[in-house]
């Protein structure tokens, strides 16, 4: 439910704010005051295609803010969370589109920035305008479909549940039918391809790591001379003395005998002599170990040419397969199992097909029987809306639901349905959206949202002059068709019949007025006073006292009519 409407500097409105109730709300107003510039406004809200020649003049940018009560909009509530936009607290939505004279426009759910597709696909949920503007679901063949199947009721969505659940699996079928389906020479190249690659891998032999220890390998060859030639100086210092060093060992055994001498002296000495012991442990394992180290040292050539045409390998394997060893062994996994997919490929496509020829005849035998009871259901809803629009003064309009048969597969069956109408006697049968002006819109979506207000999920529907080409007792009629609907509904009426009029549960004034020399479109709510006048203004265009008593008659008569329906 929309439950407030702010317009900043949309054409001749500065400033205005909407708060709108459940049940039926009323705009009135003088021919021109600007009550089809609230339905622009809301078109272009719910996604309408913007133009800046709706700014305000001398403004920068116009914005338009409606406020939508979602609590028992469980639809709603699943696509923000599908579209990632958090849910208000107060189980509200706010809708914001921006116009800016820059071009910078923007639409805003909840804060957030969106696409205008997003916007769309949320308020086909939210709000329906009937009237001679782009946001009818009534011109969409898609939606007829939609709303006959509505009208069908479980019933029909059981056959419907049924046949999807069919789809489902057939389009499973189809779509690994598809991917394992290779023209013939197509799939012969792709094994030889993977046979290729899968060869080259195995012939290689990876291990994991084995890089790593190549690099370290190869390290310690290019570098042989350098580590043997340390190696063998450290050495050399700690044990070997020649005529003019005396090794560190030797010099360090003799120091550790003169403190042993002096131990007997002073015995406080004596741990300084065991660690100068110790010491001398550790350095002969040291040049015990630098001599085996040394003897290791490898001067191998060949050795190194092996290891280097090694890495050669990993690294052209890695450019193809990966950017690790590891990576490289499992994209060896992957092409080995998609190989053999390959080359079983002919036996399960065979058994594919098989399968999927049993759905296609499953599925053909519930999408004719879904389509036998929407032919039947059909009927009783042209019945239905040919009753409904004799009561709205469409006496000579035929209505009828069009059936044609898909080409294809679809999750909704095999029926392609469109309303077609016959305004006058004689004249043909054609698409709603060929013939049906505005007025003629309006009631025949009223015919239809009276007959399925149960079923029917949007929860605001907007009605733009519904009353056109309609005299005072059809559009008593339509008023009461109203009354009901709104009971189901929150409805959003532009009239000029007072009998209409007389049913709002709020009604609102627009009219036209200059400040500072410039002119304003201005709303204003009626409490019921200003609700007499308005509609005594509506009957005749003056206030008498006749028309100000038919007035109060007409109100009075319309609250005994709800009082009766409640």
């Amino acid at each position: 439910m929309l439950s407030e409407l702010v317009i900043n500097n949309f054409a001749l409105i500065k400033d205005v704010k909407l708060e709108l109730t459940p049940g039926l709300n009323i705009l009135t107003g003088e021919t021109g005051a600007g009550k089809s510039i609230i339905i622009k406004a809301l078109d272009m809200l719910l996604g309408g295609r913007a133009s800046t020649d709706f700014i305000r003049f001398g403004e920068e940018k116009a914005i338009i803010e409606g406020c939508f009560d979602i609590k028992d909009n469980p639809l709603v509530k699943d696509l923000l969370k599908e579209l990632g936009i958090d849910i208000l607290e107060e189980e509200t939505l706010i809708l914001t589109r921006e116009i800016s004279t820059s071009g910078n426009n923007k639409s805003r759910i909840n804060g957030r920035v969106v696409t205008l597709e997003m916007v769309k696909e949320l308020t086909q949920y939210l709000i329906d305008i009937h009237g001679q503007h782009e946001h009818q679901s009534l011109l969409n063949p898609e939606d007829h479909l939609r709303l006959l199947d509505q009208f069908g009721g479980k019933e029909l969505m059981v056959l419907k549940d049924r046949l999807e659940e069919v789809y489902s699996r057939w389009q499973q079928k189809k779509n690994r039918l598809n991917k394992i389906s290779y023209d013939e020479k197509e799939r012969e190249r792709r094994i030889d391809l993977l046979e290729f690659q899968i060869n080259e891998i195995e012939q290689a032999e990876l291990k994991l790591e084995e890089d790593e220890e190549l690099l370290d390998e190869k390290k310690r060859l290019s570098n042989a001379e350098e580590l043997s030639r340390t190696v063998n100086k450290a050495y050399n210092s700690l044990y070997q003395s020649d005529f003019e060093q005396t090794a560190i060992i030797d010099q360090i055994k003799q120091f550790s005998k003169e403190l042993d001498s002096l131990v007997k002296i002073d015995s406080s000495l004596e741990e300084i002599a065991e660690s100068l012991r110790n010491i001398n442990y550790e350095l002969e394992d040291i040049s015990f170990r630098l001599s085996d180290y040394n003897d290791k040292i490898e001067f191998n050539p060949q050795r190194l040419d092996i290891i280097e045409n090694r890495l050669k390998l990993i690294n052209d394997l890695k450019r193809k397969y990966g950017d690790s060893i590891e990576e490289i062994l499992d994209y060896y996994q992957k092409i080995d199992q998609e190989l053999a997919e390959l080359k079983n490929s002919e036996v399960e496509k065979g058994e594919l097909l098989a399968e999927i020829t049993k759905l296609e005849e499953e599925y053909l035998v519930e999408a004719e029987e879904l389509s036998t009871q929407r032919k039947v259901i059909a009927t009783e809803l042209e019945k239905s809306i040919a009753r409904e629009l004799m009561d709205l003064s469409m006496l000579q309009t035929r209505f009828k639901i069009d059936f044609l048969r898909k080409e294809s597969f679809t999750k909704d069956g095999i029926d392609k349905v469109e309303f077609l109408i016959s305004p006058n006697p004689g004249s043909e049968l054609l698409p709603l959206i060929k013939i049906a002006s505005g007025g003629e819109l309006s009631r025949i979506m009223l015919a239809l949202k009276t007959i399925t207000a149960d079923i029917d999920q949007i929860s605001t529907l907007i009605f733009d002059e519904i009353d056109t080409g309609i005299g005072g007792r059809v559009g008593k009629l339509v008023a009461d068709k109203l009354l009901v609907l709104s009971a189901k509904h929150q409805l959003i009426c532009i009239t000029h019949l007072p009998q209409i009029a007389c049913m709002a549960d709020n009604h609102y004034f627009i009219m036209k007025k200059v400040v500072n020399d410039e002119t304003e479109t201005v709303i204003h709510p009626l409490n019921d006073n200003g609700r007499v006048r308005e509609l005594a203004r509506m009957l005749d265009g003056t206030l008498t006292e006749t028309t100000l008593d038919h007035a109060k008659e007409l109100l009075k008569s319309a609250i005994e009519k709800k009082e009766r329906i409640e």
